[in-house]
């Protein structure tokens, strides 16, 4: 059926991502910006401050990142976009050597309207953007009301969250000896604060002459003068600002599952968000095996839990710690405005 004058598509809002730390950093970023605000299917185009920050995951030796994101309309699809986005990785000179490696330019579609889903190259609402605050915070300059269309909240109100508590994350998703597995790999290898789960049913207590279960509670591992497993069952307890994991999903506040906003007056975030003990984010664990594979919306999100989530390919367990640790660390780096407002490219 040809499309008719009145039947033109929607334009969808439109979230990108821009790093470099090879070469000419500035320079590839803006000749980036330019192509994309030139684009005749671009409407509404601009762009964030420039954002220095280190390099997470990935080789030693690399330099920092210019960081920062543009928001546009466009009646282009995803992969549309993914396109234009690769077509400029290649003309400004990256190479594809190896995964966090330094790179003289790196786009990525963040989001994209209300699409939830993706390809073999493309998954949007981008799986990872959720724990980098070098994306967040770009994104407050330009786009703070857009919102993911998985959990409903906005990019400020999730940049805020981050900031709000603990680097922390808790696991959801396969099974409770690949969770357990998953914690033990991250104590082991990076040193990090993890509660697992009593693995096994509680002993017998007597109540009124009647044997009773024990209430299950959340067993700490690695360092106890950071963390106490003691207290409420079902919660997490940490006593500074240590990075924690856990295998389960601690209580969260109320509000998160009915629409309910965790900003009072003047943005700021509620006290029950801000406990050390409620997670920044809930890791969505999926293997990426044929019967199994990404990106089946159904998959990604097999509901919705109304809280923000990552995605994490658990394939390769040691692989899937390496990505844990650079998503905690990537909630706390340090970012710096380097330059007054968008108007660089």
């Amino acid at each position: 059926m040809t499309r008719g004058a009145d039947q033109a598509t929607p334009m969808s809002q439109c979230l990108v991502s821009f790093g470099s730390n090879l070469g000419t950093r500035e320079s590839a970023i803006a000749q980036a910006a330019r192509d994309m605000a030139g684009r005749s299917r671009v409407a509404n185009f601009r762009a964030s401050r420039l954002y220095e920050t280190p390099p997470i995951g990935g080789p030693s030796g690399q330099e920092p990142f210019l960081n920062g994101v543009a928001a546009f309309d466009t009646d282009a699809d995803a992969c549309e976009v993914l396109g234009w986005l690769q077509d400029l990785e290649d003309r400004l000179g990256r190479l594809r050597k190896q995964r966090w490696g330094a790179r003289a330019i790196d786009l990525d579609v963040v989001l994209h309207g209300n699409l939830i889903g993706g390809a073999s190259d493309l998954t949007v609402p981008h799986p990872r953007y959720t724990a980098r605050r070098f994306v967040l915070r770009p994104a407050c300059d330009v786009a703070a009301e857009y919102r993911d269309p998985r959990f409903g909240w906005s990019i400020g109100r999730l940049a805020r969250h981050l900031d709000a508590g603990n680097a922390s994350m808790a696991l959801v998703g396969c099974d409770a000896a690949t969770r357990r597995d998953l914690c033990q790999r991250l104590r082991s290898r990076f040193g990090l604060l993890t509660f697992e789960e009593c693995p096994l049913p509680g002993p017998m207590s007597v109540i009124a002459n009647a044997p009773s279960l024990a209430e299950r509670v959340a067993v700490p591992q690695g360092d106890t003068e950071r963390g106490s497993g003691e207290g409420e069952p079902g919660r997490v307890r940490v006593l500074d600002d240590a990075p924690w994991v856990s295998a389960f999903v601690p209580d969260l506040p109320t509000q998160a599952g009915n629409g309910g906003s965790p900003t009072g007056s003047g943005g700021r975030i509620d006290e029950e968000y801000q406990q050390r003990s409620v997670p920044r984010l809930i890791a969505r664990m999926q293997w990426t095996r044929e019967e199994e594979r990404w990106p089946a919306p159904h998959r990604i999100w097999p509901f919705t839990s109304g809280w923000p989530e990552y995605r994490l390919e658990v394939d390769d367990l040691d692989w899937a710690a390496g990505e844990i640790k650079s998503a905690l660390d990537s909630m706390r780096c340090a970012i710096m405005p380097v330059t007054e407002d968008g108007n660089w490219w």
